[in-house]
């Protein structure tokens, strides 16, 4: 299947040959009559439906309201695009996520549904995950977590797997206010000054770790070569060997902490 958006994806297809699941709705109220009738009054502009091949069917994965309006008209036929399923399986996934970036606003219920349907579907993904795909953040995912926990909807993870398939185990929740049981005892002997430096490094590696696991959602970056011609491209190769100069020590260090807190590299 050719590149999302390219000609030969494209086709008009009849009305009667889309099929539609309303499990893939992303949406807990539905269809908002509202927006389907201010759809009708501009088809020209609508952009084409996305669908997938199931079985042979054109299973719809975007555009329910552009598809009721379509039926309201009249219409045919209308534009799709087709693509092949996502390689998980998960076709509300993927029709959520399209949802997320274009159309109408999807609200705060409708994030909470998906989040909660990933952490039923899979208790050991990350919260950061979960805030990636459902469009929350890791806080709020976390309390859905312990909701859904709480009332025994699902077991707790004693692991969490992070978007670059790496495991961990998840930090025991503890009140405001109370320190680690494990908690190395050189901070007692700290100042206040020092303390606040800890805490300020800490959370450096904090955002550090979300920002390199965004890596993974490149699908141009398979290789280090693919990022170096991205990085020549947009910079030019006097900038993009600044660039390296700057990323090659600085990642030394990042991965000489990881090694330190307990990662395993195989290549060390």
């Amino acid at each position: 299947m050719s590149g999302a958006g390219s000609p030969e994806n494209l086709l008009a297809l009849p009305l009667d040959r889309i099929l539609v699941d309303p499990a893939l709705q992303p949406r807990v109220a539905g269809l908002d009559a509202q927006h389907v009738a201010a759809l009708q009054d501009n088809p020209e502009a609508w952009g084409p439906l996305i669908v997938v091949v199931i079985d042979g069917g054109y299973v719809l994965v975007d555009g329910f309201h552009r598809l009721a309006a379509a039926q309201n008209l009249g219409l045919e036929s209308v534009t799709v695009e087709v693509h092949e399923p996502p390689a998980d399986g998960d076709l509300r996934a993927f029709a959520f996520a399209l949802n997320v970036v274009h159309g109408k606003l999807l609200l705060t219920a409708d994030r909470r549904a998906e989040a909660e349907r990933l952490l039923r579907a899979d208790p050991d993904i990350s919260n950061m995950e979960v805030a990636r795909r459902a469009g929350i953040s890791p806080t709020t995912a976390g309390c859905y977590r312990r909701e859904l926990e709480r009332s025994g909807a699902i077991d707790a993870a004693e692991q969490r797997i992070s978007r670059s398939g790496v495991a961990y185990r998840p930090p025991v929740p503890r009140q405001r206010g109370e320190l680690p049981a494990d908690r190395e005892p050189i901070g007692s002997l700290l100042g206040p000054k020092e303390r606040r430096e800890q805490r300020r490094l800490v959370r450096y590696f904090e955002r550090l770790a979300v920002a390199l696991d965004d890596g993974f959602s490149f699908d141009s970056w398979q290789s280090a070569a693919d990022a170096a011609t991205a990085c020549r491209a947009v910079l030019g190769n006097e900038e993009a060997a600044e660039l390296g100069v700057g990323l090659g020590p600085a990642a030394r260090n990042v991965l000489d902490v990881a090694i330190a807190l307990g990662y395993e590299d195989d290549e060390t």
